[in-house]
C-alpha cells in the first residue's frame, strides 16, 4: 500500500473495530491503534510475500 493516508485509514477502522469488540473501554485508544497498527503491518508483509511468491517461476523438479 502506497498511500499512507489510505493506510491510516484502515489503521484507524481497524482500532475502532478493536475498541467496540473491548466494549468500549476509556483510556484504551493508544493500545487499540498500535494493535491495529501491527496487524495491518502484518497483513501488507502477507500481501507482498503472495505477490512476490506469484511472480516467482515455478520450479518444475529438474
Amino acid at each position: 500500500m502506497s498511500d499512507p493516508s489510505e493506510r491510516e485509514e484502515r489503521i484507524r477502522e481497524l482500532a475502532h473495530r478493536i475498541w467496540e469488540s473491548e466494549g468500549r473501554p476509556q483510556g484504551q485508544q493508544m493500545r487499540h491503534w498500535q494493535m491495529a497498527t501491527r496487524l495491518i503491518e502484518a497483513s501488507e508483509r502477507a500481501e507482498e510475500e503472495r505477490k512476490r511468491d506469484h511472480d516467482r517461476p515455478e520450479d518444475d523438479g529438474d
